[in-house]
């Protein structure tokens, strides 16, 4: 007799039945969660086309919450030269998501004058890694839900997210030679020109700019070459400022300043080097007449003498820095750092601080990020910590640090 279930299985299934084997169980797919936000995005918001620019470091939680400081560059309302000013804010928000990645922000976004405006975003992970068994986010983008309640006009806001690696930058974060692609108005111009950064502040640029001749009734074109010679300032978290002297193609001179955010970064030599800026120019443009906005991209280009490499180093370093190293403490608490740990593939590690065996016990606040807050609740002696980092591949390696309590 015919088997009625064999007859009605899958033709797949068929097979491997008639061939002695089962086929295996099909495993769910991993879900996102809150934790898989857990950590420092930079965040680039774009307003209608090429209207505005906002930079900002969003900080997210394992518990739903997200804090952020921006400054948004934006039209003057009603300037007839293009005039343009910079709004800085802070946000507070929440965040919701689900299983596939997909969720929604609500915020309240508070202007430096004390104005607040809630919003709402929904956003999708575009990018991520599957770390310690556990799918993080790297990279995301966003829209409000209504328009924007900082550039007026019914503009509609969006947003890129890219996760910044642990650590603080500096200015040795932004050393060796950038190639830098130069954006005015939409689609008006466009300038290209390889950049030298110092790793001291300075900085060096020189190119190609192609834009509108001034008058043509057939929409002729002229290529010149631009110079820009300047210092540059950068804070903890990638956010920055650029001042420069800009040489325009016909030999005359003009001032220009810059806001800028690390947007991507690596690891090296025990710091971060900046691998990808976007800045916009406080100012319009100072070459292309008519206000027109400016904005750019710096990208590392590959450079053994000053970058290095910015492939992943080989398997096998992923190392655990627990500090601070020798330290002592006579307030009640201390705050440990995991910042300087790497993994082998460039990617984000998870953290978790124990006490090490026979050390007196302390309170560890935070012990799964990679500077907690350690109080000492069994008076004074010498109590030692133990980091234990995985990185993406489920490798994990440890190191200890100790630290002599002589409070009351």
């Amino acid at each position: 007799m015919f088997n009625l279930k064999l007859l009605l299985a899958p033709t797949a299934v068929v097979s491997a039945i008639l061939a002695g084997a089962l086929p295996a169980q099909a495993q769910s797919p991993a879900c996102y969660t809150l934790e898989s936000l857990q950590g420092q995005f930079a965040v680039v918001g774009t307003y209608g086309s090429n209207i505005a620019i906002a930079y900002g470091v969003r900080s997210h939680d394992a518990f739903g919450n997200m804090s952020a400081a921006f400054v948004t560059n934006q039209p003057v309302a009603g300037s007839p030269t293009g005039a343009r000013t910079s709004v800085s804010g802070v946000n507070r928000a929440t965040y919701a998501i689900n299983c596939d990645g997909s969720g929604v922000v609500t915020r309240v976004a508070t202007l430096a004058d004390g104005t607040t405006i809630p919003a709402f975003d929904d956003f999708l992970v575009t990018e991520g890694v599957v770390q310690n068994g556990k799918l993080v986010a790297t990279a995301m983008v966003d829209a409000q839900r209504i328009p924007s309640g900082i550039v007026l006009g019914g503009v509609f806001l969006t947003r890129k997210y890219t996760r910044l690696p642990n650590g603080c930058f500096s200015r040795e974060s932004l050393r060796g030679s950038y190639g830098v692609v130069v954006n005015y108005g939409v689609n008006v111009a466009l300038g290209i020109q390889p950049e030298t950064l110092d790793g001291k502040g300075n900085l060096t640029r020189t190119g190609v700019l192609n834009q509108p001749t001034v008058g043509s009734p057939t929409g002729a074109r002229t290529i010149g070459n631009v110079t820009s010679t300047g210092t540059y300032r950068v804070n903890c978290n990638g956010t920055g400022t650029i001042d420069r002297v800009v040489t325009r193609p016909d030999g005359t001179t003009a001032i220009a300043s810059d806001d800028f955010m690390i947007t991507e970064a690596i690891e090296k030599d025990g710091g971060l080097l900046a691998t990808r800026i976007v800045d916009a120019q406080r100012d319009p443009s100072v070459i292309i007449p008519g206000g027109i906005f400016v904005t750019r991209v710096h990208s590392l280009r590959a450079s053994p003498a000053e970058a290095g490499p910015t492939t992943p180093p080989a398997q096998g370093a992923t190392v655990a820095v627990a500090g601070p190293k020798g330290a002592t403490a006579t307030a009640s608490s201390i705050v440990l750092d995991g910042t300087k740990s790497t993994s082998a593939d460039g990617k984000p590690v998870t953290y978790s601080w124990t006490m090490a065996a026979g050390s007196p016990v302390a309170v560890i606040l935070g012990g799964t990020t990679a500077t907690p807050t350690v109080q000492f609740s069994q008076g004074r002696g010498s109590y030692t910590f133990v980091l234990r980092v995985t990185d993406s591949t489920g490798v994990t390696v440890s190191d200890t640090v100790s630290v002599d309590y002589r409070g009351i």
